[in-house]
């Protein structure tokens, strides 16, 4: 499973960072380079065992200013409900999102699944139409 870490402040215990990612599934050299990722950036991406102990980790590492993240869960009618509460049609709706509305009829009806980016976008477009419409589409002058 991916996470992604993003440091809120300093973290003053680093060899505790490194050693309770590797306890996760990571060796201790992609733990490192994790944790240096993390110092350099901000926010670091890993991938830890299928059976970690994920809210465990995510208490320990927030005790060291580091907050875990993990990819939101697909749900089969966001996009649908997202479309029907902004009051779209499938062709505006497509039309704003930059995709065929085809492709759009086949993620409602559960023909095809969209991607992780996709879902992203849908997500902030729930909650930012206006920043979505901005950076998609321009004014015809």
């Amino acid at each position: 499973m991916t996470l992604v870490l993003r440091l809120e402040g300093s973290v003053d215990k680093p060899i505790t960072v490194i050693k309770r990612l590797a306890a996760s599934g990571l060796t201790l050299l992609a733990a490192k380079t994790t944790f240096e990722r993390l110092v350099e950036t901000g926010l670091a991406a890993c991938t830890i065992n299928e059976g970690a102990d994920i809210p465990a980790l995510a208490v320990d590492l927030a005790a060291m200013n580091i907050l875990v993240h993990r990819r939101r869960p697909s749900d089969p009618g966001l996009i649908a409900e997202v479309r029907a509460g902004h009051k779209l049609s499938q062709r505006e709706f497509a039309g704003v999102l930059g995709i065929e509305i085809d492709t759009l009829r086949n993620w409602e009806q559960g023909r095809n699944k969209p991607d992780a980016a996709a879902l992203n976008l849908v997500r902030v477009f729930d909650q930012a139409p206006a920043l979505v419409s901005a950076a998609a589409l321009e004014r015809v002058a």
